[in-house]
């Protein structure tokens, strides 16, 4: 892919190894970062050609990809519309997945920066903007369809609201599967990185949100969780990037994975606070927006 439209290789991290004189964060020299908004584009392909290998011998796990914003639209249109892999949004303990179920269709469009796609069970929505950056932590010698690509969003773009407390959002006015109505309630995971909301008509769901209103989800899950498990509401992931929806049974703590869009909300792996799994720790500059798993079965 050509990097002809970006300025810049830069994570955010701007510090040179002693040892190589390479940044620790985009694995260029000193010089190089000087020169590169003046060098012509085959200088820089150049030299995105050698960071994936410089970063590896510095042990840097972290590594932009040499990709536009166009490139990075194309990629996510291409994964969707070949069920490639599964797209996940949220956080550690607290997620949800849009993959397709075996031999269900998926369909994409795409509307300026933004691509919505829908499948039996599930929706998804990102807008990809400059402020969105392809990143990887996989090895070099990681086969191409084995890498998983992170999509990592600016802080400056903005995070979303976050509520500490079980909270009524009223009208889902930004929903994607729009047939089930009711109104969206936000969770209350107290993350700055994603929120995990349910979308509720009348009926024991609701009330039981409503009786929980304020408390936190450790305190209210034990309260709510029998009722969410039981009428299984669409639920709605949304980080900075977009959201996903998920509609269809909730799987019982401790069961079977089920196909195609799915979510985990689980307490004890939220205790953890992490919002991105272990080893795959973002640069302060960005925010989580979706990490995309290539399919292990091709």
């Amino acid at each position: 892919m050509s990097t002809a439209m970006i300025a810049s290789p830069c994570t955010g991290i701007c510090k040179l190894d002693e040892t190589t004189g390479w940044c620790l964060g985009c694995g260029r020299s000193g010089e190089e970062i000087a020169v590169w908004g003046m060098e012509a584009p085959a200088w820089r392909d150049s030299i995105w050609a050698e960071i994936p290998q410089r970063l590896s011998d510095m042990g840097v796990v972290c590594q932009r990809l040499p990709w536009s914003s166009d490139d990075i639209r194309r990629f996510v249109v291409r994964s969707l519309e070949s069920s490639s892999g599964t797209w996940v949004m949220g956080v550690v303990g607290a997620v949800a997945e849009f993959t397709a179920k075996p031999g269900a269709d998926v369909s994409v469009r795409q509307e300026g920066d933004t691509i919505v796609a829908k499948t039996d069970g599930g929706a998804l929505s990102m807008r990809i903007d400059d402020s969105v950056r392809a990143m990887t932590f996989d090895p070099v010698s990681t086969p191409e369809n084995r890498v998983r690509i992170v999509l990592a969003v600016k802080r400056e773009r903005g995070r979303l609201p976050m509520a500490d407390g079980v909270s009524d959002l009223g009208e889902d006015t930004g929903a994607l599967i729009a047939s089930d109505g009711g109104d969206i309630f936000d969770l209350g995971l107290g993350r700055k990185e994603a929120r995990f909301c349910v979308r509720v008509a009348q009926g024991k769901a609701r009330e039981a949100l409503e009786a929980v209103s304020g408390l936190g989800l450790a305190q209210s899950l034990p309260s709510m969780g029998p009722a969410l498990l039981s009428e299984s509401p669409t639920r709605v992931v949304e980080t900075a990037l977009g959201r996903t929806e998920v509609q269809g049974p909730i799987a019982v703590p401790g069961g079977p994975t089920p196909s195609g869009p799915h979510t985990h909300l689980l307490p004890d792996h939220l205790a953890t606070m992490r919002a991105m799994p272990v080893s795959m720790d973002l640069p302060r500059a960005y925010l989580p927006g979706a990490i995309f798993y290539p399919r292990q079965d091709g």
